[in-house]
């Protein structure tokens, strides 16, 4: 069984209900989750067997569900776009902030008692941990649901989540804030309840990380494609985009597709040798001279010279290998292009989109005279000189 660690991120984590959506698809037997803010709230929704009401809750949320504040004044604050009467508005609610000692968290957990239930959480076969910090003494605390009272269940879940500013959270006399200030990726809680196998899914929410501290524990981590937007951002389609996002993030690392914003599936590494193989020579020496890189055999001057120099353009890892860096180059062009990233491709097909879509305008200096050739190739951008190489491959190279 498997242990998924959700971090901490506001309205980030629809991301987690994506991936764990991947997850359940394709069969993994979750044994336990521990999260830290917004990732206690989803891995409770999970541990109480509600996955699906909490996906349908996440693509169908409004900010006023959360906060007391109709959609329309969010919205404008979310975009910075306020006239005078808002302006006046955000005023005095700020006053009114002020004079509670924070932002009133009564309809977060009005929402939370309408979604969470505790004797579903404690009667689950699956472990469930969270982090708050404790005021008294500034401890931080790490509790697994058998640590929490009885009935206090939803109280400690918006205790995890009391993210600076809001009001401070009180059970029994003592204060409570976010737990994300110690610790926003509770790895360590999983690794004490013996999990070898364990994925965090991360937001890249403010706030600390923590990494494995037990040997024998292997995690894997799970990050967002692209950026996932401001913590505070409730838009319905921001929203929607994250839950996307997640499911196909988290499907390129459960299946072992290739790309890093879209999901490939993988070849073997010998035809995508014989697929370079087929430029031409004017095409390999064009492509050398695109990265600063002189004459060779076409061979040699794909594999050891100009390969591994876009590699590095892409700012790949070193342990990239041949295929990264192709399809690596292919994704750089296909964005460019707009071709849609959510949905999983054979590579054949991604080549076959990419030349149906329209092709970004490059200098071509296969078509201009020798003497300001070279001008024109020292003058490109990183960008253009990508674009041009991939233009190059994928109109050379129909299949692989």
């Amino acid at each position: 069984m498997i242990g998924l660690a959700l971090e901490g991120g506001g309205a980030r984590g629809a991301f987690h209900m994506g991936v764990i959506k991947a997850f359940l698809e394709e069969g993994y037997e979750i044994g336990g989750v521990t999260g830290t803010s917004i990732g206690a709230l989803n891995g409770a929704i999970l541990v109480q067997g509600s996955f699906e009401e909490g996906y349908r809750t996440w693509e169908n949320l409004t900010p006023s569900e959360l906060f007391d504040i109709d959609d329309e004044e969010y919205q404008r604050l979310v975009n910075r776009s306020l006239d005078k009467k808002a302006a006046l508005q955000l005023a005095a609610r700020i006053s009114r902030i002020i004079k509670n000692r924070g932002v009133d968290t009564s309809k977060l957990k009005q929402f939370l008692q309408g979604l969470i239930h505790e004797e579903k959480i404690r009667q689950s076969p699956m472990d469930f941990g969270l982090v708050t910090i404790s005021l008294t003494g500034l401890k931080p605390l790490e509790l697994y649901k058998e640590d929490i009272p009885e009935g206090k269940m939803i109280d400690y879940l918006i205790a995890s989540a009391n993210f600076p500013g809001f009001k401070l959270k009180e059970i029994e006399d003592n204060y409570y804030i976010d737990g994300g200030l110690y610790d926003n990726c509770p790895i360590n809680l999983l690794a004490r309840k013996g999990y070898e196998e364990i994925y965090a899914i991360r937001t890249l929410g403010p706030g600390f990380f923590r990494e494995a501290k037990y040997p024998g524990v292997k995690v894997t981590h799970i990050l967002p494609s692209e950026n996932l937007g401001k913590i505070f951002d409730f838009s319905q389609d921001l929203i929607r985009r994250n839950l996307k996002m997640g499911y196909y993030d988290g499907l390129r690392i459960i299946r072992g597709l290739k790309g890093i914003k879209y999901c490939i599936k993988p070849v073997k590494e010998e035809l995508i040798l014989r697929a370079l193989y087929r430029l031409t020579d004017q095409q390999v020496n064009h492509l050398g001279r695109l990265f600063g890189l002189g004459q060779a055999e076409s061979g040699c001057m794909l594999t050891d010279k100009i390969m591994p120099e876009i590699g590095s353009t892409l700012r790949l890892k070193k342990e990239a290998d041949l295929q990264d860096i192709f399809v690596g180059l292919l994704e750089r062009l296909a964005e460019e292009q707009g071709i849609n990233k959510y949905q999983i491709y054979e590579m054949n097909d991604f080549l076959t989109a990419i030349r149906a879509g329209k092709m970004p305008e490059t200098p071509d200096a296969l078509s201009i005279t020798t003497s300001i050739k070279n001008i024109i190739i020292e003058s490109l951008s990183s960008r253009h000189r990508l674009l041009r190489a991939g233009q190059i491959i994928a109109e050379s190279i129909k299949s692989v």
